[in-house]
C-alpha cells in the first residue's frame, strides 16, 4: 500500500513539474491569464447561452443542458471561487449556506360557532437547511487561450431534515371528535378542508451528512483578459448517512382515565439510511464562467 501511495505521489508531482501555464497577451498588450495572487469567482454560464438561443429561435425552453452550476455534486446555489497560488496552481473552494422558512395560513369554517361567516385559521410551517463545503487543489497548463486544468478536492454536505409543524383553529373535543381541518400539499398549497379523525401535528426529517473526494480534469477558454468559459469532468466517491425521521399525529380516543375520550398523540419513527456511490459526473453538460481580479 505504501508503495502504491508513493508511486501515485511521484506521478502527481512529476506531472506538476511539466505543467506550464505560459502567459499570453491580447493585441493591446493586456495579460489574458490569471497570475499569482489573483482571485477568481464563478457563475453558471448556462442561463446566458439559453437566453441567446431563445432570443434567436423564439423558443423559451432551451434547457436541454444540465442545470447544475459546475458539476452534478453542487446545486445552482453553490458559490465557487479560486485563488492563484502561482501562475500554474490554484486552490479552489465551493460554499453554500441556505435556509428556507415558510409559513402558510388558511381560513376554515369554525366548528364551534356554527356560523358560515365565522372562520378560524390553520397554519403550516416548513423549514429546510442546506450546507455544502468543498476545497481542492488545481494544476493548470497550456500555451494559448485554451488551458487545461486538473486536480482533486474534498467535499462535505449537510442537510438538516425538513421540519414541518401544523396548528389548527378547530380543536378536538367531546362534541367534535373529527374537527374541520386544512389538508396541505407538501409545498404548502391547500388540497382540501374536511373533518378529520387524525391529523399531523409535526414532522421531523432525519439530518443528512455526506463526505466525499473527487478528481477532476477540464478546460478553460479565455474569451477576454481574465474572463473564461470552462467545463470539467470528474470521478469521485461520496458516502452519505440520513438520520431517523419522526411524524407526530393527534386524534380523539377513549382512555383508561377518561372513557368518554380525550385528545391523544401518536409518534411514528422511520429508520435512517446510509450508502455510498462512486461514479463520473458532469455529463449533463454544465458550463461556467470565471472572472479573475
Amino acid at each position: 500500500m505504501k508503495k502504491i501511495i508513493g508511486v501515485s505521489l511521484a506521478i502527481v508531482f512529476s506531472a506538476a513539474s511539466f505543467a506550464q501555464n505560459e502567459q499570453i497577451q491580447n493585441k493591446n498588450g493586456v495579460d489574458m491569464m490569471p497570475v499569482s495572487g489573483e482571485w477568481g469567482v464563478g457563475m453558471n454560464a448556462l442561463p446566458i447561452f439559453n437566453y441567446i438561443g431563445n432570443a434567436f429561435n423564439g423558443n423559451t425552453n432551451n434547457t436541454f443542458m444540465g442545470g447544475n452550476k459546475f458539476v452534478s455534486y453542487w446545486s445552482g446555489q453553490t458559490l465557487f471561487g479560486k485563488y492563484m497560488l502561482s501562475d500554474d496552481n490554484a486552490i479552489r473552494a465551493q460554499l453554500r449556506i441556505g435556509q428556507t422558512n415558510w409559513t402558510y395560513n388558511n381560513y376554515v369554517y369554525s366548528d364551534r360557532a356554527n356560523n358560515p361567516d365565522s372562520l378560524v385559521m390553520d397554519s403550516y410551517t416548513n423549514t429546510t437547511s442546506n450546507y455544502s463545503l468543498g476545497a481542492g487543489y488545481e494544476f493548470r497548463r497550456g500555451k494559448n487561450r485554451l488551458r487545461g486544468i486538473y486536480g482533486g478536492e474534498a467535499m462535505y454536505m449537510f442537510q438538516r431534515g425538513t421540519k414541518t409543524s401544523y396548528t389548527y383553529g378547530n380543536d378536538y373535543g367531546i362534541g367534535n371528535q373529527s374537527p374541520t381541518a386544512t389538508e396541505w400539499f407538501s409545498w404548502g398549497g391547500v388540497s382540501g378542508e374536511n373533518p378529520v379523525g387524525e391529523r399531523v401535528v409535526s414532522q421531523s426529517g432525519g439530518n443528512y451528512n455526506g463526505l466525499g473526494v473527487r478528481g477532476f480534469i477540464g478546460v478553460e477558454y479565455y474569451v477576454l483578459p481574465k474572463i473564461c468559459i470552462g467545463t470539467e469532468f470528474g470521478w469521485g466517491i461520496m458516502y452519505g448517512k440520513s438520520g431517523e425521521s419522526v411524524t407526530r399525529t393527534e386524534f380523539w380516543a377513549p382512555t383508561v382515565d377518561v372513557p368518554t375520550g380525550e385528545k391523544t398523540w401518536r409518534e411514528v419513527t422511520t429508520a435512517g439510511s446510509s450508502g455510498w456511490n462512486i461514479d463520473t459526473d458532469n455529463f449533463g453538460g454544465s458550463l461556467y464562467m470565471m472572472f479573475y481580479f
